[in-house]
């Protein structure tokens, strides 16, 4: 049934936070996401930190926005109010090194002298009443923020809101609505016409709701303008009465958005009018807060562009406090360059200078972040690249086998983001930074591969993967010539899929074949040989596709990568993406920064996991499916994902048949299955030195023994693995000795050379003196690498 709501939002109220704190604007635009509905549980964890847990001495946060964000959650599941009482910065740097976050009812209000002026003054409510609730963080020198001090008793009487919305996204910041428009929940809905109520200039009350039969749930929503419908005239019985004329609060007006429930659990715009019947207000600057009786809603200020608009150079008269990009100081200039002919940018000039200036302070609290930057002739981004300390980290250990993911740019509505990534220890998602790249060009390619491994202190990866991308080829070949670069199969079997659509709807069997000739060929001759089968059968012979990609076989079939390490476990394993929750959030009308937070409440999530699992790894030890000595000693290097894997290599090497087909000291071994006898690994072993291949090649692309060569260890009385086969990156010990220090140096080492080469190239004379000078330093480099490497040596 329909019931008319009493939910008026009609009063302004900080339930969250102190009002009057200036910086509380600024974290709303930086952390509006926090609480985005249904974003794929990939930070539901640290939701679930923020919405239920308690505070306590020790507790650590990733940044002083977080501690103060965790708090205002708290605060408002209690039910009091916050705002900042003390700082402290640093004396180097001049960054707040620690803060202070009070109830709102700390202190006493000072007394103010009286002055009989015969004036009749009202009498004003204290607010504050000595409370002594509070938290306290302060930066430690490993950059976490650590609780060390709190007080979690208040002198008053506290009352929580029933419950508490999230923040409306800035992704909503210039949307309109719509008809057919889609939400997760109805309070998504709510909290998007709050926002573009906001923006546009109106209140909002909620007219109607439906519950459902059957769980009395809300089926529908109707949300009005405050101005709906006409205020009830009264009839005066009593005309000695003297009333106050009241101004009429509503006059009618027709505006309204209402939402229904669908079977498939999404929220659909049914019913939308627009225009209203009276004058709209200047839309609000500031961050608001709208209580109801049972709800708080929080509405931050939006960022976002309308990017669909051309900018041009006179907009830099609009550019605020940051300044136009060109006037840039020197030292900024270092990772800068002047983009040239570049495609049209999907940025604007607000989110260029908004995001360079989060990159300038996020690197001012943090050396060890790292960003370059590009803009276009209007100074707007077209090419930008960061990454933290934790994704240093992350490739010091990790970055053997890296994939540089593309697939975003595919998407014309989605942002044009590059990903570069791997796996861990733990067979989980890692990231080794993040780019934005509005073209694909060979040039913009090599750009941000200098720039990334720049920021990787130099280390160039053993293998790369990405899609299949001729520039991109072009671009790794030149930066990256040691490297093994491939095409990613998937990307390739997903392209065979739209280009041969016909051949897979009307040919039963030619997906099973294919993809078995690609898969299971042991050979390069046996994959060529069953390549023409195919073709010779399914009359393909002719067809350019397939013709282009077996020119390319060496990129992307796995019998020419076998030589390759990879990190890739099993032909089905393959590490989590970002891709949905992406097409969910990163269109092209999202704000920078909300895309910036965006990511790293999602690396949180990825961060999280692979603690917990470090954790588990730590404490528990795994089931032993075979009393083996081996078994036993690997339970204890391995981590427990790795370990599973190595288990059931070596359980299903005991079914395996081995024939010694050549002896001596070097020995050749057939192995095979009983019901597989036509597919044979050979396997070598040299007893002198311990070692042995197979032709699977597993060890090689995966770095974990296959179980051809278990079976020959078993055959030759081998009852410990080898360590020469127990790769670090497996083990529980894989992040041991990892020092930051090192990438510090080195990113320091860079800036200078980076100024000392546009000094010294400034003419001739000059650039002769730099030269000389260089390699003078140069080799005193040398010399003092030479004589430390010797002491350590004796």
């Amino acid at each position: 049934m329909e019931t008319t709501s009493s939910e008026d939002e009609e009063s302004l109220k900080d339930n969250n936070v102190d009002l009057n704190d200036d910086s509380i604007e600024h974290h709303m635009t930086f952390d509006v996401s926090n609480q985005l509905a249904d974003a794929g549980n990939l930070f539901s964890s640290h939701q679930q930190n923020s919405e239920n847990s308690e505070p306590f001495v020790g507790m650590e946060f990733e940044s002083e926005e977080s501690a103060k964000l965790f708090y205002m959650a708290y605060a408002s599941r209690v039910g009091f109010s916050v705002r900042i009482s003390k700082s402290r910065r640093s004396r180097n740097d001049e960054s707040i090194i620690m803060r202070r976050f009070v109830c709102s009812k700390e202190g006493f209000h000072l007394r103010k002298g009286k002055f009989d002026d015969g004036k009749k003054k009202r009498k004003r409510a204290t607010i504050r009443e000595g409370c002594n609730a509070m938290i306290e963080v302060i930066q430690k020198y490993y950059g976490r923020w650590v609780v060390t001090k709190l007080v979690k008793e208040h002198n008053h009487v506290v009352a929580a809101p029933s419950r508490v919305l999230y923040v409306a996204p800035e992704v909503y910041g210039n949307a309109d609505p719509y008809l057919g428009m889609e939400f997760p929940s109805h309070e998504a809905a709510q909290t998007f016409y709050y926002a573009y109520a906001s923006r546009v200039g109106f209140d909002v009350r909620i007219r109607l709701s439906r519950r459902s039969t059957r769980d009395e749930t809300f089926v529908m929503r109707r949300f009005v303008c405050t101005k709906e419908g006409f205020t009830p005239h009264e009839d005066s019985y009593d005309d000695s009465k003297k009333k106050r004329n009241r101004t009429p609060t509503r006059e009618g007006c027709k505006a309204m958005f209402e939402v229904i429930k669908k079977d498939y659990g999404k929220w659909i715009v049914s019913k939308l009018i627009l225009e209203h019947t009276h004058d709209l207000a200047v839309a609000p600057s500031k961050v608001h807060y709208i209580q109801s009786n049972t709800e708080v809603v929080v509405l931050a200020k939006s960022g976002a562009l309308n990017r669909e608009k051309s900018v041009t150079p006179n907009t830099k008269t609009h550019l605020g406090k940051f300044g136009d990009l060109s006037n840039i100081p020197s030292s900024d200039n270092d990772f800068m360059t002047e983009a040239r002919d570049i495609s049209p940018t999907v940025f604007g000039l607000e989110d260029t200078q908004s995001l360079l200036e989060y990159f300038k302070r996020t690197q001012a609290e943090n050396p060890t972040f790292y960003y370059a930057f590009q803009v276009d002739k209007n100074n707007c981004l077209s090419h930008a690249f960061w990454a933290d300390a934790k994704a240093k980290m992350a490739y010091y250990c990790f970055g053997d086998a890296v994939t540089v993911d593309t697939s975003f740019k595919e998407n014309k509505n989605m942002v044009p983001f590059v990903m570069f990534t791997g796996v861990n220890h733990h067979l989980q998602s890692v990231n080794f930074g993040f780019a934005l790249l509005t073209d694909e060009s060979e040039a913009s390619f090599v750009w941000l591969l200098e720039n990334w491994i720049v920021a990787m202190c130099g280390r160039h990866p053993v293998s790369l993967s990405t899609d299949y991308h001729e520039a991109i080829g072009s671009a790794i070949s030149r930066v990256f010539p040691e490297t093994r670069h491939r095409f990613c199969k998937w990307h390739v079997l997903n392209k065979c899929n739209e280009r041969l659509s016909d051949v897979y709807v009307t040919r039963n069997t030619f997906k099973q074949e294919f993809e078995k000739c690609i898969d299971k060929s042991e050979t390069t001759d046996i994959f060529e040989s069953n390549w023409m089968v195919i073709l010779e059968k399914y009359d393909l012979g002719d067809n350019s596709w397939l013709k282009f990609l077996f020119s390319i076989r060496q990129k992307w079939v796995p019998v020419y990568l076998k030589d390759a390490f990879t990190a890739e476990i099993s032909a089905s394993q393959k590490p989590e993406s970002l891709i949905s929750f992406f097409e969910k959030y990163f269109n092209t009308k999202t704000s920078l920064l909300v895309l910036v937070s965006l990511l790293e409440q999602a690396m949180t999530g990825w961060y999280e996991r692979e603690a917990l699992e470090d954790l588990a790894t730590s404490y528990t030890r795994p089931i032993l499916r075979t009393p083996s000595n081996m078994l036993k000693q690997v339970a204890d290097i391995y981590t427990r994902t790795i370990f599973d894997v190595f288990q059931e290599e070596f359980v299903e090497s005991l079914g395996y048949f081995v024939e010694k087909i050549e002896d001596g000291l070097v020995s050749k071994y057939n192995i095979t299955k009983d019901e597989d006898v036509f597919t044979t690994f050979i396997v070598t072993y040299d007893f002198s030195n311990k070692r042995t291949n197979c032709s699977c090649c597993r060890f090689e692309t995966a770095g974990i023994l296959c179980r051809h060569i278990l079976r020959v260890f078993l055959t030759v009385d081998v009852r410990a693995l080898p360590d020469c086969y127990i790769l670090k990156r497996w083990t529980k010990d894989a992040k041991n000795g990892f020092v930051l220090d090192e990438c510090v140096r080195y990113n320091e080492l860079y800036r200078d050379a980076v100024k000392y080469a546009k000094e010294g190239s400034t003419s001739e004379e000059v650039y002769t003196v730099a030269k000389s000078a260089l390699q003078i330093g140069f080799a005193q480099v040398l010399a003092a690498k030479k004589s430390i490497v010797g002491q350590c040596t004796m």
